[in-house]
């Protein structure tokens, strides 16, 4: 069994699951099935347990050794790894995934902010995370629910709702810059990724050190989706619903059981676009987060991001 040496750390809703794919796809990688194991993220793993007061299946990684057996079909890969967007958020995943290989890889992707948080709200109302509809309301109750005040019951840990905090990108990403070799660690914007997924594919392949003479199938995943009916689809997301599924099928059946669900569920849908005037307010109050990650990457993420073409 070979020991993952790549870890695809994040942003959520920023292009994982697709690079995951698309990674996947490749002779000399492998990538583990689940793509979100999230056994690194002990924080966050703790303040679910907390808020829940027991084990559901948000995190279902505990054991190491457990943990590791997701990788136990790689073969002779040169890379084998995994993707879960909730490391780069949490304060504890970068020095643990450092603990537990510290020649690992680090990849991560980031968006736009204020994009990011209006795909991240949308996503959390339609699978029921997200009891505030309107985004303005929902950034308007932080303050709120930093208290403990008006939580969705079925968000896996209360934290997942500060949007103020899951834009730091600058933090989030010097905490991977303190311990890793810079070399190896790779930022990727999620704008250009969009824009040319050959390009940025072929980037990372020799970032990683592998053919890259390799193309995978580019398709769509994880294109904006709408439940078919809202009621049922938060009934068939509960979470002690999916526990009681996880108990009694495979873990090798789980993925394809999850994307049988899906196409159950979801249909795909266009977002409406953000309130001109929220976008506005939003970009002044995400501007000096913007500079400085720029400046830690070398790149005029104010003029990619905020200038206006």
């Amino acid at each position: 069994m070979q020991k993952p040496n790549l870890f695809l750390v994040g942003q959520s809703k920023s292009g994982t699951t697709a690079l995951h794919n698309f990674l996947a796809q490749h002779p000399d990688i492998y990538m583990s099935d689940p793509k979100e194991p999230r056994f690194f993220c002990m924080d966050l793993r703790q303040e679910s347990y907390t808020f829940h007061r027991k084990k559901i299946s948000y995190f279902s990684f505990w054991d190491e050794r457990e943990y590791l057996q997701l990788f136990s079909n790689s073969k002779k890969e040169k890379i084998v790894g995994e993707a879960s967007p909730h490391y780069l958020y949490s304060k504890v995943a970068a020095e643990k995934i450092y603990t537990f290989n510290p020649n690992a890889k680090i990849i991560m992707i980031l968006r736009n902010p204020v994009d990011f948080i209006y795909s991240l709200h949308s996503h959390y109302v339609w699978i029921g995370y997200e009891n505030a509809k309107d985004i303005k309301t929902a950034l308007s109750i932080e303050k709120a629910r930093r208290m403990g005040k008006n939580i969705p019951s079925r968000i896996y840990c209360p934290s997942a709702l500060y949007y103020s905090e899951r834009v730091k990108y600058y933090e989030q990403v010097n905490r991977f810059y303190d311990l890793f070799d810079n070399s190896n660690i790779k930022v990727i914007i999620f704008e250009d990724f969009k824009k040319n997924n050959h390009k940025v594919y072929k980037d990372i392949l020799e970032f990683l050190c592998v053919d890259t003479c390799f193309v995978p199938e580019f398709t769509m995943i994880n294109v904006n989706r709408k439940p078919r009916n809202y009621c049922l689809n938060i009934l068939l997301e509960n979470r002690l619903l999916v526990a009681a599924m996880k108990s009694v099928f495979p873990l090798r059946y789980r993925s394809s059981l999850g994307k049988v669900r899906g196409r159950v569920l979801w249909k795909k849908g266009p977002r409406p676009p953000m309130d001109p005037l929220l976008e506005e307010a939003l970009m002044r109050a995400y501007r000096p987060e913007v500079i400085k990650i720029g400046k830690l990457l070398n790149v005029d993420l104010e003029k990619k991001w905020f200038q206006k073409t």
